[in-house]
């Protein structure tokens, strides 16, 4: 029998590239958004996103995590296609529901976020394009959890094509503003929401099961306070942004935000892709915890490697994709990424409680972390806006991760607890690493700079490796999977 490791990351580098691929239009279109929106715009498509953040989670219900969960409490194979089909029906229904609703919740999110109706319309149409982007998104957590990554990977490029065609339409070609990048979000979801539907529901029946659809709500309600906490940690700073400065600010905010949250999109998403559904399944025979913790040490390694580079880089690529007046954001950078980080060391709790079936104390952990965070933001924005906002969130984040992981120590017990000290032999170096970085080169764009800065990147990799942190059991494991993965290319040649 394979390793839980190896099988890891057997389909992780396929739903890697999935998920890098599924998130790559919102990096490609970056440039598009920054070269032809304001600041100002782009705050204002910034708010418009945090409300249908907020719609997407009361529509979801922690839909995504409790379906995985469920899906696998059972073991056969009709029970689990019928846990797929409840799911899947449950979600078009709603979804229909809510596109009819979008105008008039349209109108009351435009007067809440910004006192008037006057951006009634893009927010009707950003909602609407929430509503069909749950399809997609439980679709593709049912072709996880089938291990099909293979067809993630198709499916995540049918949506890069689509958002690209649509944004490029609608936003370029039509000139159409905020209003054209959420007309495109829309009419992509749609027709990939369809096929997937029409393909999912071929390959598992009509069927439907009120006590199924209750088990997924009852562990998923959890979830959806916790994301609605999760959310609004997020808007706060915005908020304070809009109120204490401009629109412009939050644009300025929202853009490192995003750039700082490829390495969710292309690494931490994409790792819990199969890192969740592989613990959750452990649940049905022995796990071997010794793998699992080396898996999610690699993984903060690389992690850390690539929150390094990017935040070395930042002034490279913001001279790549956006205007000089997106310039503010720089000094804000690393304490954006940081957070970032963090939060992926922060899953690694998280899935023990899921695991558990304790996802109950989990919006109390975002509850307490609202309160440390907007209590930060209150202080530090007011006193250093951009960066004051910046440095909230990060201490927000390390909050929330202290004391999720100070919970699942007491309700999780037979699970290997995070290890301060290893952790930080990999954060303390890419600290160093960063410091040298900006006392070297500071904002400087210049190609022997960014030559050096990648060196300075595989040089932290290496102190991570061959430190103390990964230790001579996890080099062995280590050795020991590189070495069956060239054995296995060399029998395929």
């Amino acid at each position: 029998m394979a390793s839980e490791a190896a099988t890891i990351l057997k389909h992780g580098w396929l739903f890697m590239l999935a998920n890098v691929v599924n998130r790559a239009a919102g990096l490609l279109l970056l440039p598009l958004y920054t070269r032809l929106l304001s600041p100002s715009e782009f705050g204002v498509y910034a708010l418009v996103v945090v409300v249908a953040d907020l719609l997407a989670v009361m529509l979801m219900i922690g839909m995504n995590n409790a379906f995985t969960a469920v899906y696998f409490e059972h073991a056969e194979e009709g029970d689990r296609r019928r846990v797929a089909s409840t799911c899947l029906l449950a979600v078009v229904g709603t979804s229909v529901a809510m596109v009819g609703l979008a105008w008039p919740l349209g109108m009351a999110g435009s007067w809440a976020m910004f006192g008037d109706t006057g951006h009634a319309a893009v927010m009707a149409i950003a909602l609407a394009g929430v509503a069909l982007t749950t399809l997609f998104e439980l679709a593709l957590a049912y072709y996880r959890a089938r291990k099909r990554s293979g067809l993630c990977l198709l499916v995540s490029l049918a949506k890069v094509v689509a958002l690209l065609a649509f944004n490029l339409l609608f936003l370029w070609a039509l000139g159409l503003g905020v209003e054209g990048i959420f007309l495109a979000n829309g009419a992509s979801f749609l027709a990939l929401g369809l096929l997937l539907v029409v393909a999912i529901l071929k390959d598992t029946g009509f069927s439907f099961s009120l006590p199924i659809l209750k088990r997924v709500a009852a562990l998923g309600l959890p979830y959806a306070p916790q994301s609605l906490l999760d959310i609004a940690n997020n808007f706060v700073s915005r908020w304070l942004l809009n109120i204490l400065l401009s629109t412009a600010a939050v644009g300025l905010f929202a853009f490192g935000m995003r750039l700082s949250q490829i390495l969710f999109m292309f690494l931490t998403a994409s790792f819990l892709q199969i890192w969740s559904v592989s613990r959750l399944e452990s649940q049905h025979g022995a796990a071997d915890h010794g793998q699992a913790d080396f898996v999610f040490h690699l993984f903060v390694v690389l992690l850390t490697g690539a929150g390094l580079g990017l935040a070395l880089t930042a002034p490279e690529i913001l001279w790549l994709i956006a205007s000089a007046d997106y310039t503010p954001v720089l000094t804000s950078m690393p304490f954006l990424v940081l957070a970032y980080v963090l939060h992926g060391v922060r899953m690694n709790p998280e899935v023990a409680i899921l695991k558990a079936k304790r996802v109950g104390v989990l919006p109390w952990i975002s509850a307490a972390s609202l309160a440390v965070g907007s209590a930060l933001a209150l202080a530090l924005v007011w006193q250093w806006g951009l960066l004051g906002a910046a440095l909230a969130n990060l201490g927000r984040e390390v909050f929330q991760i202290v004391l999720t992981e100070t919970v699942r120590r007491r309700i999780c017990r037979d699970e290997v607890p995070l290890n301060a000290v290893r952790i930080g032999w990999i954060l303390v170096p890419a600290a160093f690493a960063y410091a040298a970085g900006w006392y070297l080169f500071g904002t400087a764009v210049d190609p022997a700079f960014t030559a050096e800065k990648v060196l300075l990147v595989l040089v932290f990799l290496a102190a991570a490796v061959f430190g103390p942190g990964m230790g001579s059991t996890g080099r062995a494991m280590l050795g020991k999977l590189l070495l069956g993965r060239v054995r296995r290319l060399q029998s395929a040649s």
